[in-house]
């Protein structure tokens, strides 16, 4: 019997890459939505490997970064307007320079990874939660590993695969990967159907991403909207343990008003909570 035939989704990405966190939403609407008709696979880059890229080596680096951290606010003030994930800026714009080195946390990942590819999915949204929406930093092994210790696994063994060469093996594979693409900014998605490839670079609305899998597929895949039940809601957190409150309004289409009532369903069934964290809240089980 021949097996079925699935979309490939290669999403090459970073763990501080803000508009992939911003982009978590519609990734996930898209991943429920294809379910068992979807292979998706992270590929993971480095978008800064040294601080020196970033502030030089002179005598001017420390001023430098205070302009760049300038820059950044602004940046940032600016993308809030539009990003909706819960973000807390001004804890993130206290950060020193070797917070912006985004190297030790694609290792990380990748440590995470030689232990269990599900739970490395799931410590790299709960690193971008931790830098973004809580504001803190994950530039030392002490905090990597603290984080690591949220998960059903051997920390000891997470501490030692952060010391393992093989790693970096591991990590120069998706590096590697993105210099064939040509590929320099994150997120990039590169969709794969029978022979036919199509790449969507940066960020994409959800209905961008579903003209751009219509298409790839040659109209054997149509994203429709999921239909809303308080059933359907619960099912949408426990997958994934933990939603923003805009994951949960862009996966059933909710305006305002929608997403506040089913929030106090939610809460009221005395199973779930919300915990406010910057600009907005998440949803998880109790």
């Amino acid at each position: 019997m021949p097996m079925e035939k699935k979309l490939v989704i290669e999403h090459f990405t970073d763990p501080l890459c803000f508009w992939c966190y911003a982009m978590e939403p519609e990734m996930r609407k898209i991943r429920v939505l294809l379910d068992d008709q979807l292979d998706y696979r992270i590929v993971m880059g480095v978008l800064s490997s040294d601080v020196h890229e970033i502030i030089g080596y002179d005598k001017d680096a420390e001023l430098r970064y205070e302009v760049y951290r300038a820059m950044l606010a602004n940046y940032f003030r600016e993308s809030v307007k539009m990003v909706r994930m819960p973000l807390s800026l001004d804890n993130m714009l206290t950060h020193g320079p070797e917070d912006l080195v985004s190297l030790p946390l694609s290792l990380a990942y990748c440590a995470m990874k030689m232990i269990d590819k599900d739970i490395a999915e799931a410590y790299l949204r709960r690193m971008r939660e931790r830098v973004f929406a809580e504001g803190c930093s994950l530039s030392t092994v002490d905090q990597q590993v603290q984080l690591a210790s949220e998960f059903p696994i051997d920390v000891e063994q997470f501490r030692s695969n952060l010391d393992n060469p093989e790693i970096a093996t591991v990590l120069q594979q998706g590096v590697d990967k993105c210099r064939i693409y040509g590929i320099t900014a994150f997120p990039t998605l590169l969709l794969q159907w029978g022979d036919k490839r199509m790449m969507a670079q940066g960020y994409h609305t959800f209905e961008e991403l579903k003209q751009a899998i219509g298409q790839v597929t040659g109209g054997d895949i149509i994203l429709s909207d999921a239909e809303f039940s308080e059933r359907a809601l619960e099912t949408y957190v426990d997958r994934f343990g933990k939603a923003a409150a805009c994951e949960i309004q862009t996966m059933f289409s909710l305006n305002d008003a929608q997403l506040a009532n089913a929030m106090m369903d939610l809460v009221g069934t005395g199973r779930y909570k919300t915990q406010s964290c910057g600009s907005s809240y998440f949803a998880m089980p109790r």
